[in-house]
């Protein structure tokens, strides 16, 4: 049999596949109008004639759904081997935001975690937020080791400043003579996109950008010289998805000015290119992964909208659509507000917050009540809410690394994993849940192949190029 009749008929077999889910989904479309006393959000199930109930539904305000409120089922009791029999049964008639799986840490460790296609199972760290790790970098997830801080390389540092995580990077990736000549000192990973590094250097009290490639194993240059050196807190970094440009927000140095703004710097000229002061101190941001470099999603962007999330047009700054109501509580979203990101197709945006205050002594001795979060989804088009999940932690929130609470994805994109702790028990626990699947055919019969082959076996399916990078989450500029 000749290659391309083999790729014809794996084609056919997806479509057919497709149909099948299709048809499934409509099944469930039925029963939930029929058969169902409530409906949390059926919009996010939009084929064909749900598209009508979608309309009606989009003015409604998120569904809030506390973890204990979804629970069906010890899933924690399965080997490893049958949770991915049960996601896949599962999956097919469970409506979005339903609880897939639960299982404790050590049993998503020793393998539920894989067997439900997530790719990260590491959802602990000890490391502390802006000293050994940064919102975008965690050394546990990374595996950094501590290299020896003895040798006479590092006499000239205070071994108190010293952190994992600079202490790997400016051992491993910065020149000699840059370190040792120059003097120039790593404080911290300001952000990271693939292979690429965004490093927070100084050097004679002035804060400085580095960039390496991990693959090449080379440092790329400087960029983004300041007048005075800022503490890691005031920093913030994004690489775009093309990996050509780099967004970071930083106070202002300008004389007779306060305040923070956004520097946009193309990485492969390391020049500035677009410049705009920002209203607020604690906007956090994210670039869209559907978008070159022409899209981001920011908190707070705008004056007197301190609870707001915004698309924005880079590097024009052109606001496309605004939600003036993120957090249902309070009026500002600073200091709960911990993290913004996309979910891997873009269509959907998660804010997660975080009880504030330090609670690191009663942390480890879990005397103290644990810290609720809360995950809001918006819809990566309008920045309409879609859904809220709360559940509660053992961390602190203003020290604790990111990870301890962070919801993860799964490589299929349409599942999220969460780690909690219940009142009753101080045991952590994991919870999956199932995410809306939106978009187009395509987007949708990529979660279904996603489905039904392993991530290691994408590369090597017999398809065109632009298909296999499209399985892979890898947008068609790339």
């Amino acid at each position: 049999m000749y290659l391309s009749d083999y790729v014809t008929g794996l084609r056919t077999r997806l479509v057919l596949s497709y149909c099948v889910y299709k048809l499934e989904c409509v099944l469930v479309y039925i029963k939930c109008v029929h058969g169902c006393t409530h409906y949390n959000n059926i919009s996010d199930l939009s084929l064909g004639s749900m598209d009508r109930y979608a309309s009606r539904s989009k003015s409604r305000r998120a569904c809030r759904m506390g973890t204990e409120e979804s629970r069906n089922g010890n899933y924690g009791l399965m080997c490893a081997s049958a949770v991915m029999a049960n996601m896949n049964k599962q999956v097919q008639s469970a409506r979005p935001w339903s609880l897939l799986h639960q299982c404790s840490l050590e049993q998503w460790k020793k393998g539920h975690g894989v067997a439900a296609a997530f790719s990260e199972t590491t959802m602990t760290c000890n490391g502390v937020v802006f000293k050994d790790c940064s919102p975008s970098f965690c050394i546990n997830r990374q595996g950094l080791l501590n290299v020896n801080k003895t040798e006479p390389f590092f006499s000239f540092r205070r071994k108190s400043k010293f952190t994992m995580m600079a202490e790997h990077f400016e051992y491993n990736h910065i020149p000699a003579h840059l370190s040792s000549i120059q003097n120039f000192h790593v404080n911290s990973v300001l952000c990271c996109q693939g292979q690429t590094v965004v490093l927070h250097l100084v050097r004679n009290l002035m804060t400085q950008f580095g960039i390496i490639d991990l693959k090449a194993n080379k440092f790329l240059g400087i960029f983004g010289n300041q007048r005075v050196e800022f503490i890691n807190e005031a920093l913030r970094g994004e690489i775009s998805p093309d990996g050509s440009l780099c967004l970071i927000k930083l106070p202002t140095t300008r004389v007779g000015s306060t305040g923070f703004v956004f520097q946009l710097y193309k990485l492969s000229t390391k020049e500035l290119m677009s410049e705009i002061s920002l209203p607020y101190n604690h906007t956090l941001f994210v670039f869209d992964p559907r978008f070159c470099t022409s899209r981001i999603a920011a908190t707070s962007f705008l004056e007197a909208e301190d609870n707001s999330l915004s698309l924005i047009g880079v590097p024009s700054w052109e606001v496309v659509t605004t939600n003036s109501r993120v957090d249902d509580f309070n009026s500002s979203l600073n200091p709960n507000l911990k993290d913004l990101k996309y979910s891997r197709d873009g269509h959907l945006i998660f804010a997660i917050m975080m009880t504030s205050g330090c609670h690191c002594k009663e942390k480890k001795a879990r005397k103290c009540h644990p810290l609720d979060v809360s995950v809001y989804v918006f819809d990566g088009d309008s920045a309409q809410t879609l859904h809220c999940i709360q559940y509660h932690r053992y961390a602190c929130g203003q020290h604790s690394c990111l990870v301890n609470y962070m919801p993860v994805l799964s490589e299929c994109g349409s599942r999220m994993a969460i780690v909690l702790n219940d009142l009753e028990t101080p045991i952590d626990h994991v919870q999956i849940y199932k995410l809306p699947i939106r978009g187009n055919l395509q987007n949708r019969c990529r979660v279904r192949i996603l489905h039904t082959f392993p991530p290691e076996s994408i590369p090597h399916l017999p398809l065109p190029g632009k298909l296999i990078r499209y399985l892979g989450f890898q947008p068609d500029y790339l």
